[in-house]
C-alpha cells in the first residue's frame, strides 16, 4: 500500500462518513419457464436479501466466485436490471421507485464501468461519438463545447484526443477500457459502479488502470462500488470488503481486517485460495472446501454455505444465521464467527 493511499484512508476515517447508497433487502429472481404456455417451475435466486451500504468517498470491494450474485447487485442498484424486492436510496431517493424522468436525472450521479472492453462499446461509432454520447443524452454540451469536453475526458484517462475519430477495434483492452473510463465520467457522476473493470486485461495494464482509478477517485471525490474475483486487486483499491456467496453478503469490514482476520468460513477459504508468490509457503495451510457450489434455483436450508462449511453443525442446516457485528465495524453471517477470532479479539467481543 502507498503512502498516499493510507493517508486517504486516516483522511476518510477522520472527517464524518455521509451515506450515499443504502440497499435494503435487495431481491432479484429470475423465473424458470418451461412448457409451450411458459409456466414459471421455479427461480434462480440471484440476489436473496442483500443489506448494503456505500458512503461518499470510499471504496467498497465487492467480491465472491462466479455465480455469486456481484454483477447482478451492480445492475440493480442502477435499475438496469429490475428488483424482485428491496429498496436502493441514492442521496435520499428511492431509485427502483421513482418515475422516469427522476430517474434521468439520478443517472447523471450514478455510471458504470462494464467488465469487458470489447463488448461494451458499439462498434459503430467512433470514440468521440461513444465518449459524447452521454453528453447529448442529457444536453449537457453541444458544438466546440462537446468537442472540447470530449478531448478533456480522453486527456483525463491518459488517451490521446487526437485519437477520437477512431473506432473500437483500433484500440488495445487497456485502451478500450479508458474509453469505459471516460464515458462514466463524461456526466461527473459521484458514483461508479465498477463492474470487474480489469478481469479482460493483462496484468500491467491492469496495474495502470488501477492506478488511474485511483487518481480519478482523489481528483473528482468518487465513489466506488468496485466488483472483482481478484482478492490482491480488491486489496489494493478498497477501503472496506464485502464477501458475497450465492446471493448473500456474508461477510463486511475494513481491507485490513477482513485480510487479517476473516470472520466467516467462506472468506477464510477464498483468501487461503489466492496464489501466494512464496516458494517457501507451506501449501497445506490452504483451505480446500469439500462439494460443489449449490445451485441458487435450489439453495440449501438453513446457512447457505453449510453444504461446504467445515465448521458446520445441526444448527447451521435449518437457522439462517444472523449479519451481525461481531467486533467493531466488521460483520459476519456465521453462527460460530467468534470461534474464528484470535484470542485476544474473541475475550475482547465477548467482554
Amino acid at each position: 500500500m502507498t503512502n498516499d493511499q493510507v493517508l486517504s484512508k486516516e483522511n476518510a476515517e477522520a472527517e464524518p462518513q455521509r451515506l450515499l447508497v443504502d440497499i435494503k433487502e435487495i431481491k432479484k429472481h429470475f423465473p424458470i419457464r418451461k412448457g409451450f404456455f411458459s409456466r414459471q417451475v421455479g427461480a434462480v435466486r440471484a440476489l436473496d436479501g442483500i443489506n448494503l451500504q456505500v458512503f461518499a468517498g470510499e471504496t467498497l470491494g465487492l467480491v465472491g466466485e462466479s455465480g455469486c450474485g456481484k454483477s447482478t447487485l451492480g445492475r440493480v442498484i442502477l435499475r438496469l436490471l429490475p428488483a424482485t424486492a428491496g429498496q436502493v436510496s441514492f442521496s435520499g431517493t428511492d431509485v427502483l421507485a421513482c418515475d422516469s424522468q427522476t430517474l434521468k436525472g439520478l443517472r447523471r450521479q450514478m455510471q458504470i464501468i462494464f467488465q469487458n472492453p470489447y463488448a461494451s462499446l458499439d462498434p459503430r461509432m467512433t470514440v468521440g461519438q461513444i465518449i459524447a454520447e452521454p453528453l447529448e443524452v442529457h444536453k449537457v454540451a453541444s458544438g466546440a463545447e462537446l468537442k472540447g469536453r470530449v478531448a478533456s475526458l480522453m486527456e483525463l484517462a491518459e488517451l490521446s484526443a487526437e485519437m477520437s475519430d477512431r473506432y473500437p477495434h483500433e484500440f488495445s483492452g487497456g485502451q478500450r477500457q479508458r474509453i469505459g473510463i471516460a464515458r462514466a465520467l463524461a456526466l461527473r457522476p459521484q458514483f461508479i459502479v465498477a463492474d470487474e473493470p480489469v478481469s479482460a486485461l493483462d496484468v500491467s495494464v491492469q496495474a495502470q488502470i488501477l492506478n488511474l482509478l485511483i487518481d480519478l477517485r482523489k481528483e473528482f471525490k468518487l465513489t466506488y462500488l468496485f466488483i472483482a474475483h481478484n482478492l490482491d486487486v480488491v486489496r489494493y483499491i478498497s477501503d472496506r470488503i464485502a464477501v458475497m456467496y450465492l446471493g448473500r453478503i456474508v461477510e463486511l469490514g475494513s481491507c485490513e481486517a477482513v485480510y487479517s482476520t476473516p470472520l466467516h468460513p467462506y472468506a477464510q477459504a477464498l483468501i487461503s485460495a489466492a496464489p501466494i508468490p512464496d516458494p517457501t509457503f507451506d501449501r497445506s495451510r490452504r483451505i480446500i472446501l469439500q462439494g460443489d457450489l449449490p445451485s441458487p434455483a435450489n439453495p440449501p436450508a438453513g446457512c447457505p454455505f453449510n453444504t461446504r462449511c467445515p465448521l458446520v453443525q445441526e444448527r447451521c442446516k435449518v437457522e439462517v444465521p444472523e449479519f451481525r457485528e461481531v467486533v467493531p465495524g466488521h460483520y459476519s453471517a456465521c453462527h460460530f464467527a467468534e470461534s474464528l477470532l484470535p484470542a485476544a479479539l474473541n475475550s475482547t467481543a465477548a467482554g
